[in-house]
């Protein structure tokens, strides 16, 4: 509609112009007030002009305005700054970086490395709340806690998705961070401006996934790792207070104190933020219950003094913020002065709930359920202590949704460490039994499935079925967790409540052989476990295509049986996409053909390129995507990697080829000269220069550090198809299309110093021994292998026996000998120097492609 109108303002605008130049060229009286343009004729065609180059920006600016977002969810409500906060400097700092046009990431740090209790997350609260960032974004603002549980890949796929629904109501599951994230900013980039706050990133890999795309989404990042932070974000540290703000923090609602005692307070607390709250609340809740203000701030300050730092360096001396033993040293003594105002067994109570998720609000029903199992407590009581906890700020504590609480990480670390590994253990099987009595017991599905012994997927609570299985693992009921996460009918729970991450998770947390195989097939299809419309369909297909692994196929076929889930889909034959037993996983990403492949020589890494331009590097351990490499114009053809895996070329359809740094993921270097797509490359083994064949016919060798082409070398009349280079890097090897051709090239000359012709057809595979003196190549469809003399150009030997075409060659370490595989099913070994068969290994059924000696040749 905006746009009709403005289209409807243009054209009148259009019109009265065309009047007003008319005016400026002629005479005569016009009727009534349109007389004005005849009276004024140019000023009214320059305000006319001016009018409509305005109204054609409106229309252009409406248009390009991103439309999606709409139908999103209402952006959560204001979280309010707490009464106690004082204003810092940093806070118009981080302002100003998240409202400035054209920023891209924020990041509130910490100078003190791992330190945790400075207020950031406070800060970003307070900077969220400002009524600039209000404006700015219009209240398009998300937070979103991470926390340093969220690890692995499975764990930050499942936040990525969380994030997405929350922001845009998508839906969309990927068991690969990387692409989620891709998906995620993707979306982004089609909403207005979002201010995204990730809140406690404890790792790399934890933002990775979010800093993709979203033109228009400002990331404020809070963390304790500022290293980090991506490129080019403004960094804003917030560390110890200063006097006055320390001081504002101490005195909060408090009657006025001695100055002696304050300065006191001050010196012990260290100006630590989470340390003076506690102080306050402390003083606070004495004076409530009747105690003299100055007196009892004294005593709490010679408990701290003496068990506190200080007690370490002495009185005299301000404790150093940058110890982490002074920093424990000095939590442990506030938390437990702030204890010792908690009723009977408050403080037992208290402890227990260091086994709670890290940065997870839980809720008051599930800690009533450990409290009742461990002390009695009923739900009343329960509150009433969570109440308690929260005025000594000691937790924090949201009445909505029926409650529930959250422990700030060093509050949560001083507990988990006060209640030792075999207390944890014993609480956390308090809590899983307790939990278990609000079930029904329950059968396996099948005879040879595990026992759940309880329907742990009838559970309701979102936290509960987040986090049983890690509650179970560290109860140290490993039996029990494989149990329920490897049931179907919590796969198809927590697919519904999750998506298809979810059930995967849970099983990679398991270390046994039948979890891990149980989530490998999980990961082989969530892929196609996405929304159905209608949902229940999810089932079927989860149903599916886990019926076609062994290992699920009783499951399936017991819950088939459930009349609540007929009429069902029902595989009568195997799916024909079904993935073979030795898949590990399929990367999923280009958007095209992918043309070429290449491993890293630790073996870590592997690097990909496709016909959709891209290059794409992968974690070969955990099979994410690490990086998209783009900038190419055209597909990418071929594809070569540094000897040290430090850099990797590309070569593309447009002629070019582009040199990588893989730490930073940027393009280096952009090699022009070649007029033909770049089929094939090869790095010398000191990494200082490289080759590049092209369709062209020519070979063109380049100077790493210069990235000058130093050498052009033409003689090849087709393709250049393949090439390698000498192992002392002073000879280049190169395959043509032009009728069967290996030509060999003096590299710093440039000079065709060999043509060696002796197959039919096009040569198709070479090899080149260790010392560079010979080398083997056969024909496209040839059975033979010629070796040739790589000095004189003659053949040495041509070794036959094969009845196939020969689809690979290699040579041992040590020359003298070479292995060749055959579409006649064989592989045959040969020794070089007479050129013999020596041994023929059968047992294939079908063609050998490839042949590959170890090292050690053992």
């Amino acid at each position: 509609m905006a746009l009709v109108a403005l289209a409807g303002v243009g054209a009148v605008l259009a019109v009265l112009l065309a009047l007003a130049g008319n005016a400026a060229t002629s005479s005569g009286r016009w009727p009534g007030p349109v007389d004005g343009l005849r009276q004024n004729p140019w000023l009214w065609v320059a305000a006319l002009m001016v009018a409509s180059v305005v109204a054609a920006g409106a229309a252009v600016w409406i248009q390009e305005r991103p439309s999606a977002g709409r139908d999103d969810p209402p952006p959560p409500p204001l979280e309010a700054v707490p009464g106690w906060f004082v204003d810092r400097a940093q806070t118009g700092e981080v302002v100003a970086a998240v409202c400035r046009r054209g920023g891209r990431a924020v990041g509130i740090t910490t100078s003190l490395w791992g330190a945790g209790g400075f207020g950031k997350t406070t800060l970003a609260t307070a900077v969220c709340a400002h009524r600039r960032v209000r404006r700015r974004f219009r209240s398009r603002v998300y937070p979103v806690t991470v926390g340093r549980e969220v690890r692995g890949r499975a764990a930050v796929a499942a936040k990525v998705a969380e994030v997405t629904r929350f922001i845009t109501g998508d839906a969309t599951e990927f068991d690969d961070p990387d692409l989620a994230g891709r998906h995620l900013g993707r979306l982004l980039d089609q909403r207005p401006a979002i201010l995204l706050v990730l809140d406690d990133v404890w790792e790399e890999e934890q933002l990775a996934p979010f800093v993709h795309g979203g033109r228009r989404c400002v990331r404020l990042v809070t963390t304790r790792n500022p290293a980090l932070l991506p490129s080019g974000a403004r960094r804003i540290p917030v560390d110890q207070m200063s006097l006055a703000q320390a001081r504002a923090v101490l005195t909060w609602e408090l009657p006025p104190l001695p100055g002696a005692v304050i300065d006191g307070l001050l010196q012990v607390t260290g100006r630590w933020a989470l340390l003076l709250r506690l102080t306050n609340r402390l003083i606070a809740e004495q004076i409530a219950a009747g105690a003299d203000p100055a007196a009892c701030a004294e005593q709490i300050m010679r408990r701290l003094r003496e068990h506190g730092p200080v007690a370490v360096d002495g009185p005299a001396t301000a404790w150093d913020l940058d110890d982490p033993r002074l920093r424990n040293q000095a939590a442990r003594a506030s938390i437990e002065a702030a204890t010792t105002l908690l009723p009977p067994g408050g403080a037992d109570r208290f402890s227990e709930l260091g086994i709670f998720a890290e940065d997870e609000p839980v809720p008051i029903s599930v800690i009533a359920l450990l409290w009742q199992a461990t002390g009695g407590l009923s739900e009343d009581q329960t509150r009433l202590l969570c109440r308690k906890l929260e005025h000594l700020s000691l937790l924090a504590l949201d009445p909505q949704g029926g409650g529930r609480v959250s422990l700030h990480d060093v509050i949560r670390d001083y507990l988990r460490e006060a209640v030792g590994p075999v207390g944890l253990t014993d609480i956390n099987g308090r809590l899983v039994d307790a939990v278990a009595t609000t079930l029904p017991s329950a059968t396996p599905l099948t005879t040879a499935s595990p026992d759940p012994e309880h329907a742990w997927w009838q559970l309701d609570d979102s936290y509960l079925l987040d986090h049983l299985i890690g509650h179970l693992l560290a109860a140290g009921r490993t039996t029990c967790a494989e149990a329920a996460a490897g049931d179907l009918r919590w796969v198809e729970t927590r697919l519904a409540q999750r998506g298809p991450t979810a059930p995967w998770s849970d099983l990679t947390c398991i270390p046994t052989p039948s979890a891990i195989a149980l989530a490998r097939s999980l990961a082989q299809t969530a892929h196609l476990l996405t929304p159905t419309t209608p949902p229940h369909a999810l089932v079927a297909v989860l149903h599916n295509r886990l019926d076609t692994y062994p290992h699920w196929r009783p499951q399936v076929a017991a819950r088939r049986q459930n009349p609540a889930l007929r009429p069902c889909l029902a595989n009568r034959w195997p799916v024909p996409d079904s993935p073979h037993p030795a898949l590990h996983r399929t990367l999923t990403g280009h958007t095209g053909t992918v043309r070429s492949v290449a491993i890293s020589p630790d073996g870590t890494w592997l690097a990909t390129t496709g016909s959709d331009a891209t290059v794409r590097i992968w974690d070969r351990a955990s099979a994410t995507c690490t990086a998209t490499l783009t900038g190419h114009t055209s597909p990418v053809t071929s594809m070569t990697i540094a000897p040290n895996g430090a850099w990797l070329a590309t070569g593309s359809g447009d002629g070019t080829v582009r040199v990588w740094d893989r730490a930073t993921r940027r393009c280096t270097a952009t090699l022009t000269g070649h007029t033909s797509p770049v089929t094939s490359m090869t790095i010398a083994p000191n990494g200082a220069w490289l080759a590049t064949g092209s369709g062209d016919g020519t070979v063109r060798v380049w100077d790493r550090a210069t990235r000058r082409c130093t050498a052009t070398l033409t003689g090849h009349t087709g393709w250049v198809t393949s090439m390698t280079i000498a192992p002392d890097g002073t000879w280049v090897a190169t395959i043509g299309s032009d009728g069967g051709t290996v030509r060999v090239w003096d590299r710093i000359s440039g000079v065709c110093i060999t043509t060696s012709i002796g197959h039919i057809g096009t040569v198709a595979l070479m090899a080149i021994s260790p010392d560079g003196t010979w080398l083997a190549a056969t024909g496209y469809r040839d059975t033979t292998v010629r070796i040739w003399d790589r000095a004189s150009g003659t053949c040495t030997a041509t070794l036959t026996g094969h009845t196939g075409s020969v689809e690979s060659v290699a040579i041992s370490p040590d020359g003298t000998w070479l292995a060749t595989a055959s579409g006649d099913a064989t592989v045959r070994i040969w020794d070089r120097a007479p050129g013999t068969c020596t041994a023929t290994l059968t047992g294939h059924t079908g063609s050998v492609e490839s042949v590959a000696i170890s090292p050690d040749e053992i």
